[in-house]
């Protein structure tokens, strides 16, 4: 190993002379199979968009690894994003090399923690880790990526049954409380910070910022960094313009149906080149596609789709404002909670819509409506008749609206619909008994 390489691991992993390190906010108890998955023998692999907080629960995992007994030299971090590494990203013996150095220069260890940030930076990891897996029992290994492509093609077939995975999101609405310490908020502090947690987003980094103005900036440069490392670099993209046209598209447009051919027309983008670019978006994880719910997975695919974002504070930096399209942001909120929660989702529509149903296994087991308001008489009615017609198709007894403020419980026959706050279907312990209404 080279100094330059020797003296980029010591300053990743400061470990190693007992120097302290930044581990950010406990996240740890937002991610339970974590733990679980660290005494497993398998492979971890921390997936999901830049800036959601990946490192830094690695680093919480370091500090509980030290706290816990494990040697600092039992433990090598390596951040591949590192300019010196990836100048030789596409060396087959690069990554090995480094691994196999630190692991000679400590052979008296009985067991390692090998820990590989962005490891999507490197082109020959697979066959690195697969080898260091198969050969070497007695290291734990745990990767960290950007891009969903890490759980195809080649780590599918090559890595299969070898690795468990978790996909870290922005920080849930509980996480957000938590991280700008509030304790048992009044209903008044918790629509305040919801306010914000919708308007602003969730990234980490975003939510710590207390200027307005340079959360705007971050989240800017935020999808500045998503768009070009992870989607216009990695796929060797020539024409800029039509990928940003068609992300700000996209972005602008969040929970209305789509088609290829529909946005190829409307941009002047070949539908097959615009279907293209959504996976290239959602392998980044900045986008996702939403599919109608059909007994036919060949009609779910040819059906329209729906596309949602990552986080609404990117939403808000990117496209609209804020306060004239506060029910997509809304209903885009609920998705992201809803995958975060891994939930199997889709969208109803027959007569009429609904934004989402859930699945569990076989089953329609969950029907959603999401809506900022039931006031307004005429989207009442359409909320209402969406929902119902959604029961009726799966034999649902209830049904939920999700709305920003109102609270209520109807029957409407034999079928219940409950009305609920945002904020309280995010934190049920926040919400209040409705009083029960009847129709007929």
């Amino acid at each position: 190993m080279d100094e330059n390489a020797r003296i980029a691991l010591e300053r990743q992993n400061p470990w190693w002379f007992g120097k302290e390190f930044d581990t950010g906010i406990n996240r740890l108890q937002s991610h339970p199979r974590l733990r679980k998955y660290m005494e497993a023998g398998e492979i971890l692999l921390l997936v999901g968009a830049r800036r959601t907080g990946k490192s830094t629960l690695v680093y919480q995992i370091i500090k509980d690894l030290l706290k816990s007994g494990t040697p600092p030299e039992a433990i090598l971090f390596v951040n591949l994003d590192e300019p010196l590494f990836q100048s030789r990203s596409k060396d087959p013996a690069h990554l090995t090399e480094l691994i196999e150095h630190h692991l000679v220069q400590h052979s008296h260890q009985l067991h390692f923690y090998l820990f590989l940030d962005e490891i999507q930076s490197q082109h020959y990891w697979v066959q690195a880790v697969k080898t260091l897996h198969d050969v070497r029992k007695n290291i734990k290994i745990v990767l960290t990526g950007s891009t969903s492509t890490l759980l195809q093609s080649e780590i599918s077939t090559k890595l299969s049954g070898r690795y468990f995975h978790i996909t870290v999101y922005p920080l849930s609405f509980e996480e957000y409380l938590n991280f700008n310490h509030v304790r048992k908020p009044t209903t008044i502090e918790t629509i305040r910070h919801f306010d914000d947690y919708l308007g602003y987003g969730a990234f980490p980094r975003v939510v710590l910022e207390d200027d307005r103005d340079l959360k705007q900036e971050i989240l800017k440069n935020y999808f500045q960094t998503i768009y070009l490392k992870d989607i216009i670099y990695p796929n060797n993209i020539r024409n800029n313009k039509d990928v940003f046209d068609l992300l700000y598209f996209a972005i602008s447009n969040i929970g209305k149906t789509f088609s290829y051919s529909s946005i190829g027309k409307t941009l002047g983008i070949a539908a097959e080149t615009v279907k293209e670019y959504i996976w290239y978006a959602e392998s980044s994880y900045l986008l996702y596609t939403l599919t109608k719910y059909d007994v036919s997975v060949k009609k779910q695919l040819a059906n329209p789709k729906k596309l949602y974002c990552l986080d609404t504070g990117l939403v808000n930096s990117v496209s609209f404002r804020f306060s004239e399209n506060r029910g997509r942001l809304l209903e885009n909120l609920v998705y992201i909670t809803l995958r975060r929660e891994n939930k199997e989702i889709y969208y109803h529509k027959g007569n009429y819509e609904c934004d989402f149903l859930i699945r569990d296994g076989l089953k329609v087991t969950e029907a959603i409506q999401v809506t900022v308001s039931l006031q307004d008489d005429a989207t009442r009615k359409r909320e209402i008749r969406g929902l119902l017609e959604a029961m009726k198709v799966h034999n649902l007894d209830e049904g939920v609206i999700i709305s920003e403020k109102e609270s209520d419980v109807l029957v409407i026959g034999d079928q219940t619909i409950r009305i609920k706050p945002v904020y309280e279907w995010l934190m049920p312990k926040c919400g209040k008994n409705a009083e029960l209404n009847v129709y007929g």
